[in-house]
């Protein structure tokens, strides 16, 4: 739950931050939306993928550098998996030659008729490498939540 919730603020907070120009109205009203939608996609995310792999992974004292390590593992995952269902679909789009369309524009063109140009593989790259330090960063603070790391699974302790 803790991995979930963590991981909806680490990817809904910025969000909501860039669409609400700064307004507190805006913020809040976007954050009550993202509150409905964001958080059952996050806990099922985190049901679904983190769940089983933490279970296996706690059966045995979790160091700080083993919970690091996790997180990137498993923020690395789900980042791949996005990124290949992201370019599925933009293969497809390009397959279809009677919907051009082109996101961006001028020297910023992100993608061209569902194919990432340079300039949109940086964004991925960038936005994919902050999601990874995120999980990381979201493990080792769930680390220090759940008893200091001490097993919790095992019950010959």
């Amino acid at each position: 739950k803790l991995s979930g919730f963590f991981g909806w603020l680490a990817v809904s907070i910025p969000i909501i931050a860039g669409f609400s120009l700064g307004s507190f109205t805006d913020f809040f009203g976007s954050l009550a939306i993202a509150v409905v939608v964001g958080l059952p996609i996050a806990f099922a995310t985190s049901w679904i993928i983190v769940a089983p792999i933490l279970k296996r992974i706690m059966r045995y004292k979790i160091s700080w550098i083993r919970a690091g390590l996790w997180g990137g593992v498993i923020s690395f995952l789900i980042a791949l998996a996005c990124i290949a269902i992201g370019r599925f679909q933009g293969w497809l789009q390009s397959l279809d030659p009677s919907t051009p369309s082109q996101l961006g524009g001028g020297d910023k063109i992100i993608e061209v008729d569902g194919i990432l140009t340079m300039y949109g593989w940086l964004l991925l790259a960038q936005s994919t490498a902050i999601f990874i330090v995120a999980g990381v960063l979201i493990a080792l603070l769930i680390r220090a939540f759940i008893d200091g790391g001490r097993n919790m699974l095992r019950t010959d302790t």
